[in-house]
């Protein structure tokens, strides 16, 4: 067992001397780099002179050469697509925080605008319940429907028949689609 542990290690061993020169150069010669020169034209003695290999071993070199290779190439794209990933994680992670916080802001804006919107509505309803219904009727016929509908939602049951009564049938009509059928209010 002891011999044949010593024989892969001496062959894995030679294998990687015989492949660095060619991976060397092959590398150099794509990156536009300088060359380094194999073991024979610097006058080097190598191993690869010392033992004659079979066709078949430089064969199953030159396969393990080429897979190494292969191997090698599959992990810089594996790493350059793993630095990508965390930097789109990371510009993710940044715009949910930008939304999030918008999300907020708008939240706050709506409830004390709707806090304000309320206030002035009730005042408006008011103001209108307190006319007579035909003076109220003369002014909310000019009125948006929307707001008007506000109004009326706002008024005691019986001023706002005797509103709705004083209006325009066409608006009055319109005005009590929109009660019937209100529109739904978007959540955030």
């Amino acid at each position: 067992m002891r011999e044949i542990c010593g024989w892969k290690t001496a062959f894995f061993c030679l294998c990687l001397i015989l492949a660095a020169p060619a991976f060397a150069v092959e590398t150099a010669a794509q990156e536009g780099g300088d060359v380094v020169k194999p073991p024979e034209e610097l006058n080097i003695p190598s191993l690869a002179n010392e033992r004659a290999f079979s066709a078949s071993e430089l064969e199953t070199l030159q396969e393990l050469d080429e897979k190494r290779v292969a191997l090698e190439r599959r992990a810089q794209a594996l790493e350059l697509r793993e630095k990508l990933v965390d930097m789109l994680e990371e510009r993710l992670a940044g715009r949910i925080t930008e939304l999030e916080a918008l999300k907020a802001e708008l939240k706050e804006l709506l409830g004390s605008a709707s806090g304000k919107d309320e206030e002035q509505l009730k005042q408006l309803a008011a103001v209108y319940g307190a006319m007579k219904p035909s003076a109220a009727a003369n002014v909310l016929n000019r009125l948006d429907n929307t707001l008007v509908q506000d109004i009326v939602e706002r008024l005691p049951s019986k001023k706002a028949g005797k509103l709705m009564e004083a209006l325009e049938p066409a608006k009055a009509r319109r005005i009590s689609e929109m009660m019937a059928n209100p529109l739904p209010v978007p959540e955030i």
